[in-house]
């Protein structure tokens, strides 16, 4: 969700000024001039919201942007970069907006180490961003937010000249005046996409190493020593060699005298507008559930596995538990239609050159037609049981046989709160046990099951909604038995809960819908082989909660599990529900 353009516009235009010690090139060096600094505004109770989303709290110094985000000069077309502006900027009070201006005809630029030959002649804003960012591999989402953050002109309904004359801060240091060899629109956008570029390659602060970086022009104010984790990073505080220091990112505050924002401001916008910078999202889909499986399995096991777990596509109560027991054998969990195995799974099966495929449920899930075909490429083994709770166990005895020092106890009545067990299961080494979560107590069976396993600590996935408080007190009646329950207020809540102590940190976080099964469930095999956290969200947004756990879990990538259908435009930009 965008923030207002009244409030964009009002945080960036009073914070520009003293955000930026905008890029001096290497010669001529500009005579010394003394820069105002105007003080930012109060944050707005709309601002305040956002922030308190959880927002701020995902800003790393250390990690603004990703290299794949920053250096994409296909991110946007001209005309994109034109429907963007017009989106976005506010109504004109004059005939100077970005989106409707005419601006003089750019100059011609030549090919060179940087950037390739630009040719002359532009008048729209919209084509000089595209063109600069093409000809030099840099994002024109970047050079967006790099504009908006250096003179706000893009969410301005009434932009100055000198404004657009210093539109990117390109060689206008803080101590001096700006270079007149840069002046006009085209010129800075050309030169700061120009100057990232060569960042890339040269940059001032290294990558990996630690190095100290000031918080603000002002002396006195210090400097803090960070890792910086890319080179699109490195490059943005080459540009503005200053981090923002504690003040600056309390929600409520309006930094101190010490607070240098322009790189916090770069990655606000850049969120805003076209999701988190610092985080790249990739996803694993299929034309339908099958394929979708099989699209994970060549992801996760390129090279092969031994052993396939086979599970019906149209159901979700015999499978639930597999997962854990897939991550446990080495292999992916495949899906098959009830009556006949799909062509691409059968394919996948060879091309993993599988020996053993475990089938999961009884012949009303996966018929003996289906069990026919597996057997003609790879030995099959069937577990099954009189219901999806027996299955479960049973799938737990057979893949842990030296037994687990915990498991995760979930009701076999819905499908989020396994699933969201099943992951972290497979991680953890931990079975997924099904009740019937509406029970007064622990059915015996199960009491066994835990004893048989020397199972020493039950996490409970789910509230007592689903697992009945009746049930927790009677696991934690087992001798040698630890119960905890990791719970929420719904079924995202809840998979953020099982994770969170599931995972310190992880490199990759993957979503799937909370709407169906198959994606988490064929993922649940794969998150739990990587050790990664996988979190079901809606069909068209992230939660604020999860998108803050983005920090703690410390990923930078995202994988989303299933096709657009599943999860939409607003998961892929990390939309903020």
């Amino acid at each position: 969700m965008l923030w207002s353009l009244s409030l964009v516009a009002a945080l960036l235009t009073a914070a520009a000024a003293p955000a930026a010690a905008a890029e001096t090139p290497p010669s001529p060096s500009p005579s010394p001039s003394v820069v105002a600094e105007t003080p930012p505004p109060a944050p707005s109770p709309e601002f305040e919201a956002y922030l308190a989303a959880g927002s701020v709290a995902s800003f790393r110094n250390d990690d603004i942007i990703s290299d794949a985000k920053m250096y994409d000069g296909g991110a946007m077309t001209a005309d994109q970069v034109q429907d963007f502006l017009v989106k976005n900027t506010p109504q004109c009070a004059s005939t100077n907006c970005i989106d409707i201006r005419s601006f003089s005809a750019s100059p011609a630029q030549p090919a060179n180490n940087d950037c390739a030959a630009v040719s002359a002649g532009y008048t729209k804003a919209s084509a000089m961003i595209a063109a600069s960012g093409k000809a030099c591999g840099v994002s024109q989402k970047a050079l967006l937010a790099l504009i908006q953050k250096e003179s706000s002109v893009v969410l301005s309904n009434d932009p100055s000249n000198a404004s657009y004359d210093q539109a990117t801060g390109y060689g206008c240091p803080d101590t001096a005046s700006c270079d007149p060899a840069y002046k006009g629109f085209f010129l800075q956008v050309y030169n700061a996409a120009r100057q990232l570029k060569d960042y890339r390659t040269d940059p001032r602060f290294p990558v990996g190493t630690p190095t100290s970086i000031d918080y603000s022009p002002n002396s006195g104010c210090g400097a803090a020593t960070i890792t910086l984790r890319t080179v699109a990073t490195a490059a943005l505080y080459s540009y503005t060699p200053y981090q923002p220091n504690d003040a600056a990112k309390v929600t409520g505050s309006d930094g101190n005298r010490c607070s240098s924002i322009g790189n916090l401001n770069f990655w606000f916008v850049y969120s805003d507008w076209f999701g988190f910078p610092h985080i790249d999202v990739d996803r694993i889909q299929g034309d339908d559930r099958f394929e979708g499986a099989v699209a994970i399995s060549q992801k996760a096991y390129p090279q092969g596995a031994k052993t396939v777990y086979l599970a019906t596509g149209t159901g979700y109560a015999d499978a639930l538990s597999a997962g854990p027991a897939a991550v446990a054998a080495g292999g992916p969990l495949l899906l098959t239609t009830p009556d006949a195995l799909p062509d691409e799974v059968r394919a996948e099966i060879v091309r993993l050159k599988a020996t053993k495929v475990v089938i999961v449920g009884g012949t009303n899930a996966v018929s003996t037609t289906v069990q026919k075909q597996v057997a003609a490429v790879a030995s099959v083994d069937r577990i099954d049981g009189a219901d999806r709770f027996e299955v479960s166990r049973n799938i737990a005895a057979e893949a842990f046989p030296a037994g687990a020092k915990g498991a995760y106890v979930a009701t076999g009545l819905n499908f989020p709160d396994a699933l969201s067990a099943s992951g972290a299961g497979g991680a953890l080494g931990r079975p997924v046990i099904l009740v019937n979560g509406g029970a007064s107590s622990i059915d015996s069976a199960t009491a066994a099951t835990l004893k048989d396993l020397k199972v020493s600590t039950v996490s409970i996935a789910g509230g007592p909604n689903t697992v009945s408080a009746g049930i927790a007190s009677s696991l934690d009646a087992l001798p040698g038995v630890a119960v905890k329950r990791l719970a929420g207020d719904d079924r995202y809540e809840t998979a953020l809960a099982v994770n969170d102590d599931a995972y310190g940190t992880s490199d990759r976080v993957f979503l799937a819908t909370g709407a169906n099964f198959p994606d988490a469930l064929a993922g649940s095999a794969y998150a739990g082989a990587l050790g990664a956290p996988l979190l079901v969200v809606p069909q068209g947004c992230v939660p604020a909660d999860v998108k803050a756990s983005f920090r703690s879990f410390d990923n930078t990538k995202v994988t989303l599990l299933g096709g657009p259908v599943s999860l939409g435009a607003g998961v892929t930009s990390l939309t903020t529900c």
